[in-house]
């Protein structure tokens, strides 16, 4: 099983809406849910930068809880996840990485958003609640089909490396997150992978990705790629409904 669909037994819907790095803003999620269509799957990065961490892990869970809504990881919740540490899954904590978090990712955002002071990691930990595992669990990527075409969800992208070679450990992100050695992923991190497709890339295959902040949508047959905010303030977020390929932002 690769995320929770396979290229053989994808997600099927007839509709799909991605939508791009949320960072924080809520405002601006729900007026891109107000537009949104079938199912929705959430690109990474719902945390750091903007105001309100707790509001959209409110919403976003909330939504994949119920059904018809699905969200894999980004960096943001990856540095949180692996410098927090999640106990009960195995995931020791790293606090040189909770302090990068805090300090160059945006996370001090965060810990003002839960009232956090002095960085207090357990303090972060117990006002997260049920969400620090919920967000430890995201997949990597997702797989899914409409009758037109197959998709591929993953935050930062694949390399131009063959596509059955890069699948099989990316299904299983925990072991990386407990491996107090790993290094950053690069199918979360590397900018490098921003418009490269696998060499084998199937043609009614497209690779779908936040994670490199663009001044527009860019969106081919191959390849979507739609973090247009970065979670800065006043840059609109977007999102793509798929395979009509029309673009709504709030």
């Amino acid at each position: 099983m690769v995320g929770l669909g396979t290229l053989d037994e994808p997600i099927r819907a007839e509709v799909v809406t991605f939508i791009g790095d949320v960072h924080g803003w809520s405002d601006r999620l729900d007026r891109v849910l107000a537009q949104a269509e079938g199912v929705i799957v959430f690109l990474g990065d719902l945390i750091d930068r903007g105001p309100d961490a707790p509001g959209v892990l409110d919403r976003v869970h909330a939504r994949c809880d119920a059904g018809g809504a699905y969200a894999i990881m980004g960096n943001h919740e990856y540095a949180l996840v692996r410098g927090l540490g999640v106990p009960e899954l195995g995931i020791p904590e790293q606090p040189e990485l909770f302090a990068a978090w805090a300090q160059r990712y945006g996370g001090a955002a965060v810990l003002a958003a839960y009232g956090v002071r002095d960085w207090d990691p357990e303090t972060l930990r117990e006002r997260l609640g049920h969400h620090l595992v919920w967000l430890a669990t995201r997949p990597w990527l997702l797989i899914g089909a409409t009758p037109v075409g197959r998709w591929l969800a993953i935050h930062a992208g694949l390399s131009e490396a063959p596509l059955a070679g890069q699948l099989p450990r990316l299904g299983d992100p925990l072991t990386w997150l407990r491996d107090p050695e790993a290094d950053q992923p690069p199918a979360l991190y590397s900018k490098a992978r921003t418009f490269q497709v696998p060499a084998d890339l199937p043609p009614d295959l497209c690779i779908v990705s936040g994670h490199t902040p663009l001044e527009r949508v860019h969106l081919t047959p191959e390849r979507i790629l739609c973090d247009t905010s970065g979670g800065q303030r006043n840059r609109p977020l977007s999102a793509v409904i798929w395979p009509e390929g029309r673009v709504i932002t709030g």
